[in-house]
């Protein structure tokens, strides 16, 4: 079964055009590899949940839902740079920004799939000029993230009941119980690409080059006002890392 992140809401990221969407996001994760301070990182993720919460009416519980599995990263990185990097504290911060930086990225790909449809992702992909194939590709590879997540969860759940009590143990005692549930996800992600092989070859995709589509997408002004505010953050932001120098941090 495919699961689907999107959610119906009455907002202006959902009303704007996908490659403005798909622009904007990469945008986002260029301006992230442009900074490494803690200073921009750490407010900048804040910034991002409330653009997101503002713009696409996307709540602060549901955005910490779909982020609450990337939590033990965020935490490993802390931990990770308190070691690495001294004095110690001073390697905590910039643990807490390397790791808000990752869960920003993750915010992004799921800010995008809860605004946008699977048909229209697919042609935002196809108007950018990306071959049909290409953006498919694409476009189920965003969607198995949630489909992924739910079997995990659902897995989970199962082996709960069984008796399965991942809580207790040292580190290494949980790592191998997880087996109880990486087993089984990998032989359902297996059923489930083999599935949707077939329900492609069924549908003979690949059999013509040229294609045809039901609905189509146009851009609007509020999609060409977007697109040029996305331009001139991005403008400013190479100022401000390369002109000013601000915003990035000499680790060694």
């Amino acid at each position: 079964m495919i699961y689907n992140f999107y959610v119906e809401r009455d907002s202006i990221l959902h009303t704007l055009d996908p490659r403005v969407k798909l622009i904007g996001s990469a945008s986002i994760i260029v301006l992230l590899l442009l900074f490494n301070s803690p200073v921009v990182l750490i407010p900048f993720f804040f910034l991002i949940m409330l653009f997101v919460y503002i713009l696409g009416k996307i709540t602060f519980y549901e955005q910490y839902r779909v982020l609450k599995p990337l939590f033990p990263i965020l935490v490993i990185t802390i931990v990770v740079w308190a070691f690495v990097y001294d004095p110690w504290y001073k390697g905590t911060l910039i643990g807490v920004a390397y790791g808000l930086r990752l869960l920003t990225f993750g915010l992004i790909a799921f800010s995008l799939l809860m605004t946008t449809t699977q048909r229209e992702l697919i042609l935002g992909f196809i108007k950018l000029k990306m071959p049909y194939e290409y953006g498919l590709t694409m476009t189920i590879a965003l969607r198995y993230i949630p489909t992924l997540y739910m079997l995990a969860l659902n897995i989970m759940d199962a082996q709960k009941a069984r008796g399965w009590e991942m809580e207790k143990g040292n580190i290494l005692v949980r790592i191998r119980k997880m087996s109880a549930v990486l087993i089984p996800l990998l032989i359902a992600s297996i059923k489930t690409a083999h599935e949707l092989s077939i329900a492609l070859e069924s549908r003979a995709f690949g059999a013509r080059k040229d294609r045809t589509f039901l609905y189509t997408i146009e851009m609007k002004r509020r999609d060409y006002v977007a697109l040029l505010l996305t331009g001139i953050i991005l403008i400013i932001a190479l100022y401000v890392r390369y002109s000013l120098g601000f915003g990035h941090i000499k680790l060694y």
